[in-house]
């Protein structure tokens, strides 16, 4: 595993994409390898039927699900586009506005497939024994120009907000 910790702000975004539940890695019985691909092919599907449409980063949030009684480690996930200007079809997207904020962020460096490793170190070890004090707030993953999943050098930033 490789991976660089730091704390930094993170702007407010605007972002365009689709939403699921999901068994975080973090729980048992996790089911983030399948449904996860899933929904961001979902999401790339739905670039297709649209005309023009411009975004920056891709980003994963990650909240507490919104119905009742959640199972054990279930979380909902929006894989969504950061957008400067919503487009007028969304092409059943919806979409979702998250606050600017402080977070401890993991930059996870190589293979997508190892993303799950770097994240429970991340959230088991590194943040309890950090000192860091997490605040309630969406936790993300994001996927910036650096994020190439050919690539052993690529970066995903895994988000953690804190006080």
């Amino acid at each position: 595993m490789n991976a660089i910790v730091k704390t930094q702000p993170l702007p407010a975004m605007t972002l365009v994409g689709v939403s699921r539940d999901f068994i975080s890695v973090l729980g048992v019985n996790s089911n983030a390898h399948e449904i996860l691909p899933q929904l961001w092919g979902e999401l790339f599907d739905k670039l297709e039927d649209l005309d023009e449409f411009e975004f920056t980063w891709s980003v994963g949030v990650l909240e507490p699900p919104k119905g009742k009684n959640p199972k054990p480690g279930q979380l909902s996930y929006f894989a969504g586009l950061l957008v400067e200007e919503v487009p007028e079809d969304l092409a059943g997207m919806r979409v979702l506005d998250v606050p600017a904020g402080n977070f401890a962020v993991c930059e996870h460096i190589g293979d997508v497939e190892d993303i799950g490793e770097t994240t429970a170190w991340f959230y088991n070890e590194y943040l309890d024994s950090s000192g860091l004090v997490e605040r309630e707030a969406p936790h993300y993953e994001i996927y910036d120009e650096r994020f190439n999943p050919e690539s052993p050098e690529s970066v995903i930033m895994v988000c953690a907000p804190i006080e």
